[in-house]
């Protein structure tokens, strides 16, 4: 699945942090957990560029094998089977993508056994917050990525019809309408995904910003 840069990982890179004060063992706690979590995503992040060329050359394939004609079909075969290659690899990164996900989330997790710590209402009330924000992301990931596997098998699908010598336009164009509007769907939930985790990133400084929690984002490219 392809995402927003910006958006769809749990931090920028790496962090640096100075506790103020000598009050902060449960936030500490907290900040350990989540910032493990965002560890636990890299996998996530680094199957992007895979998903990208993928992508990318599946749509070139497609376009190369239905501007051959019907006496080059033996071509329109191999193109169609390299398609279906590449298609087993971005179907493999997603599981990794969903693997790494579910490791986070687990990571996660574990900071809703200290809720009951807490014995200030504002830490209480913005902990709540991003908890909730980060149960939203990870249904909305969910869905995601139910619709982008399903997408990938419409596009298995599609590429086998090609293989078909006898394939009937009607029968291309009803596939290539299913993969279009199952893309869309896809677009929508990343869309969703992507604000769900803004909004998570927003809430998890406003409560390391509230429990005073001096924390500093660093580029990890510097």
């Amino acid at each position: 699945m392809r995402w927003s840069k910006s958006q769809y990982f749990l931090a920028i890179s790496a962090l640096m942090i100075l506790l103020v004060g000598c009050s902060q063992n449960t936030a500490e706690d907290v900040f350990n957990h989540l910032e493990k979590a965002v560890e636990l995503e890299q996998p996530f992040e680094e199957q992007q560029a895979v998903l990208v060329e993928a992508e990318e050359k599946e749509h070139q394939i497609y376009e190369e094998a239905i501007a051959l004609g019907l006496d080059e079909f033996e071509q329109i075969i191999v193109l169609s089977d390299e398609a279906l290659s590449s298609i087993d690899q971005r179907e493999e990164a997603v599981s990794l993508e969903k693997e790494s996900i579910e490791s986070s989330y687990e990571e996660f997790k574990q900071v809703e056994l200290l809720q009951e710590e807490f014995d200030d209402e504002e830490l209480l009330s913005l902990f709540k917050g991003f908890s909730n924000e980060m149960e939203s992301r990870y249904e909305s990931y969910q869905q995601l990525f139910e619709n982008y596997t399903h997408s990938i098998q419409l596009d298995r699908e599609l590429f086998q019809l090609l293989k078909e010598e006898d394939l009937e336009l009607i029968d291309l164009q009803t596939k290539i309408d299913e993969v279009n509007d199952s893309y869309q769907k896809v677009n929508e939930l990343k869309e969703q995904f992507n604000d769900f985790t803004t909004q998570y990133n927003q809430s998890k400084q406003a409560f390391y910003e509230a429990a005073n929690l001096d924390v500093t984002y660093v580029d990890s490219n510097d």
